[in-house]
């Protein structure tokens, strides 16, 4: 960690007040999840489109990088999600029709299961460390369980060695969802190995962030392809606001003209670098591919995904080791032999949820888009206690390479400051 950073941290953690201490900056806006996108990668991918050989160049460096078997590629993270379903219902008895899956995860992952005909059903998560509850998937596991989903939620991981022997073991399939870990290692061993096959996302805020996802088959068994299925339209468009409005300057501009406009109800929609549409799915195939528009620009921005990740851990660090001694609030402790880690977002663990809304509340008043996680629709606490409580309390903080220093010390202070004004109102109620 650099020397100043070093310095602020001291500062931080002895409450000491001088003149370096931050104030939000004017016109600007840090968004909650970036992976920048340049516009010469935009020129890139317009260029390499047209020899029509990109998607294909850059299914091959992902086989070669996760040692996969076959691989194909879709428009959004539901159609992969849904085509990987489909195989493997292919290869199994017409009963096993139960998809595994945490009880703290995206809507993705229940609406898609159920949009191909299959029944959804949940296990409990480690609110401590975000991993799995082994003990939890082996109980859930049925002689109607076709897969068990291990969803790297934030890029912290799971036990997998001893997921992928308990679905050997009951003869289910283990399908790894990577949508924050390409590249991540546990013990050595890269996250998407480990089962019969992983599902990558690329939207917009992951780490591969070009619109799509993917599927890398493990499993001989198990064949995806990209042949006799039509490319989807180049989503031009779609990557090059992205690019040019990410930076917080120009993010906050965007924001504001879409509040503008969202009021009037001229710009009612979420923002995606899909090129189709997230939600308007029709889960049964054949489904597009992606380009070879996303393809150049994925190769491109893959090319720098170390560079990414350590800008990313050096924010996170920094988080870690701000807010060690911060009362009322915790760091996710991840399980041991996790490395390589993307660091897509911070997650912060507040006592209370107020306090986590009231920090939200303060950082997002500062310029720093702190968000939640999973809120919709509501856990049970009573059935699943971990995924409760993670949904309750869990904050993400940014970590992207447009986080600078001053960023990182107004995160910081703003949080101390929002924990010290919550402890006074306790005492004082």
């Amino acid at each position: 960690m650099e020397q100043h950073d070093a310095r602020t941290i001291n500062r931080l953690e002895d409450g000491v007040e001088d003149d370096r201490v931050e104030r939000p900056r004017r016109w600007r806006l840090v968004p909650p999840a970036i992976t920048p996108i340049a516009l010469r990668d935009v020129c890139s991918g317009l260029l390499d489109s047209i020899r029509r050989k990109a998607r294909d160049g850059f299914q091959r460096d992902m086989e070669a990088f996760f040692d996969a078997d076959t691989s194909a590629t879709y428009t959004s993270y539901r159609r992969a999600l849904a085509s990987c379903v489909h195989e493997l219902r292919a290869n199994t008895p017409d009963e096993c029709r139960e998809v595994l899956i945490p009880a703290f995860c995206s809507p993705d992952f229940p609406e898609t299961i159920e949009g191909v005909g299959l029944e959804a059903a949940r296990y409990d998560v480690d609110p401590t460390t975000l991993a799995a509850n082994p003990s939890a998937i082996e109980a859930a596991v049925t002689e109607h369980t076709l897969a068990v989903v291990a969803v790297n939620v934030l890029g912290y991981t799971s036990p997998m060695e001893t997921l992928a022997e308990t679905c050997s073991d009951r003869d289910v399939f283990l399908i790894e969802a990577l949508g924050y870990a390409p590249g991540t290692e546990y013990k050595g061993q890269r996250l998407g190995t480990f089962g019969d096959c992983a599902v990558l996302n690329f939207q917009q805020g992951k780490p591969i962030p070009v619109g799509g996802g993917m599927i890398l088959s493990q499993n001989p068994d198990l064949a995806f392809s990209d042949q006799g299925r039509s490319r989807t339209r180049a989503n031009v468009g779609a990557i090059t606001g992205y690019a040019l409005l990410s930076r917080p300057r120009r993010y906050y501009a965007y924001t504001r003209a879409k509040e503008w406009l969202d009021r009037f109800g001229r710009l009612n929609w979420r923002p995606t670098t899909h090129p189709e549409s997230k939600f308007a799915v029709e889960y049964d195939p054949p489904f597009a591919t992606m380009s070879d528009f996303q393809g150049a620009i994925a190769s491109r921005v893959f090319d720098r995904l170390e560079d990414n990740r350590e800008q990313r851990a050096k924010t996170a660090q920094f988080y870690t080791e701000a807010l060690s001694t911060c009362p009322k609030v915790r760091s996710i402790d991840p399980i041991g032999g996790l490395t390589r880690h993307q660091y897509v977002r911070f997650p912060l663990i507040a006592e209370t949820q107020p306090l986590r809304d009231r920090i939200g509340q303060a950082l997002n008043e500062a310029g720093i888009q702190a968000t939640t996680l999973y809120d919709w629709p509501m856990i049970d606490p009573t059935s699943f206690p971990g995924a409760g409580k993670l949904q309750r309390h869990i904050l993400t903080l940014p970590t992207h390479p447009y986080v600078d220093e001053r960023d990182r010390r107004l995160v910081v202070e703003t949080i101390r400051t929002a924990v010290a004004r919550d402890t006074t109102d306790t005492h004082s109620g």
